[in-house]
């Protein structure tokens, strides 16, 4: 224990035993002896809740943290050493990962705050020519750094995404993806909305297993953007992104090794009152060799009371991308949608109308519908529908569910049902998440049953029933060990349908003060088996045969950590106020309940944002980590530049989180489907 924190009562005891040694004296020498009472016992400290009161993070007995004078910074070095193996099709192929991973963050007075993201792979064994990239990634980044007349500047260079307005990112319907590329970006902030974006650099793709890797595509973007205010409730800006020579990105893949070369440019304009708000959109561009295309599109949201109403019609060329990014395109039509929400009441429908502008594809007409009514404190009812009809027919799928809040936790029982002109999908789950285990672990658990009917693709008969089992969950077992883990477990009670099991467990071990070790198990084994999905209308549901893989790997890391000085509180709080940690995963919200539940993946390689200044990466899981935190209310923000589409984040990214001191608080920020 702190010496330092009982000085006080020792200094009282020390007076008072000298005051009494004083008064004993006079007393001797006054009045007669008397005999000696019996000794008392010597004192001892005392442990407050017997020794289970965590330590104050920011006082450096637990994890590395020192405190300290000055601004906030920190260190964090990871030497990793993975391995993994996979088998598909008869071919097996065995992957070594060796190499260190560094995370850097520092304040400053004048400049802002910065931080650093580094990895240097030194090994890749096994790895693919294509996967080799360069062998890690570095990336600096620089926020909030102040100058004169209320402007404020963000950096950034290395291994970064680039750039967006903010009228291109907010948007409901059609979202101009920020690309990956190795070069350099800067966003300014001034007086009456003024922004101002550029970023060049060459294009590139985040892979590796464990360490973080980035490989270039060749050739070059560069984009340069700006939006102010003109007058009360306008907004206006432009951008404008190009990329020359470049392969055009489809999901994870190259599509193959032509070079081509685009140029887009976005007009837009918003007006927007407490109630109302209209966005129109401009899009000009095209790809080399394939003639301009222009796209635009109208956005509206009225509010009035507990109704929400959203609408928009669209039309956009095929071939038009955003720089070396594939974007919504050969497509025309318009939407509608309706929320009401209440104490009890939450429902939201919608339809979109979509046909293809060139006419090479059908057109389609999506219906949804989804609803819940909050019954009671622990009882809620809810379901959802969608209707697709297309030329080559009408696929639905419908959605009940039952929420019970209960002794253990909080529960749902859930039944679907999806049905296209090849088959049938029934399915029914269950789903627990727990609150009646041990303080400071988490637990959720769900078993599913799936009957699928009907012929798939290929010939292949699919009439299976399917049995699965996940289960989601971590915490401190110890106060010096960890654990993490999601397990997913999937088999044919019937039919033909493979089996499939997949298991991601990680422990970690505080070995010293600045001190940890993290182990990781990874076990996949995924059989060829697609369940029937209709959620979009524009993407027609279709069921895919995909092939067998096997995979197994295990991942070490010895990490160091360091951190010291006063942290950054926006609500204010004075130097070396307590501090705690702050830890939480971007995940894709499948069945768009607001909790990560077991099942449901991470979103990797994402950027997540503390107050607007600190920023780290998601892992491989989706999860990130701000170790040192100072005590108070906190703005988390997440950038959604590498979330994969169709998902988007739930309320623009943004969470308000309160954090305690020697306190670890656990957040969860969801990516959804658009409907």
């Amino acid at each position: 224990m702190n010496s330092r924190v009982h000085l006080p009562h020792r200094l009282a005891r020390g007076l008072g035993g000298l005051g009494g040694l004083a008064w004993l004296s006079l007393a001797q020498a006054q009045a007669p002896a008397v005999p000696t009472p019996p000794a008392e016992p010597a004192y001892q400290d005392q442990y407050i809740r017997g020794g289970t009161l965590a330590p104050d993070i920011s006082s450096g007995d637990g994890d590395g943290s020192e405190g300290g004078a000055g601004l906030a910074r920190s260190l964090q070095l990871d030497g990793i050493v993975s391995v993994l193996g996979s088998k598909s099709g008869g071919i097996s192929n065995n992957v070594v990962e060796e190499g260190i991973v560094a995370k850097s963050q520092w304040e400053t007075a004048r400049y802002g705050a910065f931080s650093l993201d580094a990895a240097l792979r030194a090994g890749a064994t096994g790895a693919n020519y294509t996967e080799q990239g360069q062998g890690g990634v570095v990336t600096l980044r620089q926020r909030a750094m102040p100058f004169d007349g209320g402007w404020t500047a963000d950096n950034a260079l290395g291994d970064l995404n680039s750039p967006d307005i903010a009228l291109a990112r907010l948007q409901p319907r059609f979202y101009l993806p920020t690309g990956p590329m190795q070069g350099l970006s800067t966003e300014w902030r001034g007086p009456s909305g003024l922004q101002l974006v550029a970023g060049a650099g060459e294009p590139g793709l985040y892979d590796g297993i464990v360490i973080p890797n980035f490989r270039t595509l060749g050739g070059s973007t560069a984009t340069a953007g700006a939006e102010f205010a003109p007058a009360e409730h306008w907004t206006v800006g432009g951008q404008f992104i190009e990329a020359r020579d470049v392969n055009i990105v489809v999901g994870p893949a190259i599509n193959g090794d032509s070079r081509l070369s685009t140029s887009t440019g976005l007009v837009t304009a918003a007006w927007q009152d407490k109630s109302a708000r209209l966005q129109f959109n401009l899009l000009d561009g095209g790809i080399s060799g394939t003639g301009n295309g222009l796209g635009s599109w109208v956005d509206g949201a009225y509010a009035q009371g507990r109704v929400v109403q959203n609408a928009g019609v669209f039309r956009i060329d095929p071939n038009l991308t955003w720089g070396n990014q594939l974007i919504a395109n050969d497509t025309e039509g318009g939407y509608y949608r309706l929320n009401y929400q209440s104490r009890q009441w939450l429902a939201d429908v919608g339809i979109d109308a979509v046909r293809s502008v060139s006419g090479e594809v059908g057109s389609t007409t999506f219906l949804t519908g989804d609803t819940r009514y909050q019954i009671s404190r622990d009882w809620g009812v809810g379901g959802v529908a969608n209707v697709s009809r297309t030329s080559g027919g009408t696929s639905w799928s419908a959605q009940g569910y039952l929420d019970h809040l209960n002794r253990f936790g909080s529960g749902r029982a859930q039944a679907d049902i999806a049905e296209t002109p090849s088959g049938r999908d029934l399915g029914l789950l269950v789903d627990q998440t727990w609150s009646s285990i041990p303080a400071g672990l988490r637990l959720s658990t769900s078993a599913s049953l799936d009957r699928i009917s009907g012929a798939a693709p290929y010939g292949i008969v699919a009439d299976t029933t399917v049995l699965g089992l996940s289960a989601y969950g971590g915490g401190q077992l110890t106060a010096r060990l960890g654990i993490e883990g999601n397990v997913r477990y999937a088999t044919a009670i019937s039919g033909r349908a493979a089996p499939g099991i997949s298991a991601n467990v990680s422990l970690s071990w505080q070995i010293a003060p600045h001190w940890q070790m993290l182990a990781t198990y990874y076990d996949s084994e995924v059989g060829a088996w697609t369940p029937l999905v209709v959620d979009s209308p524009l993407t027609p549901p279709t069921a895919t045969v995909i092939p067998g893989v096997t995979e197994r790997g295990v991942f070490l890391t010895v990490r160091y950590l360091r951190a010291t000085g006063s942290h950054f509180a926006p609500l204010g709080g004075p130097p070396g106020a307590g501090s705690g940690e702050l830890t939480g995963i971007v995940y894709l919200d499948a069945n768009n309940n607001g909790r990560p539940d077991a099942g449901e993946a991470g979103a990797p390689n994402v950027t997540v944002i503390l107050d607007g200044r600190y920023s780290v990466q998601t892992d491989v899981n989706g999860r990130f980590d701000f170790p040192v935190v100072a005590s108070g209310r906190h703005v988390v923000t997440v950038i959604g530049d590498n979330v994969p589409l169709p998902w988007t984040l739930v309320n623009e990214g943004r969470l308000e989180v309160d954090v305690s001191t020697r306190g670890k608080s656990e957040v969860s920020l969801a990516a959804q489907r658009l409907r």
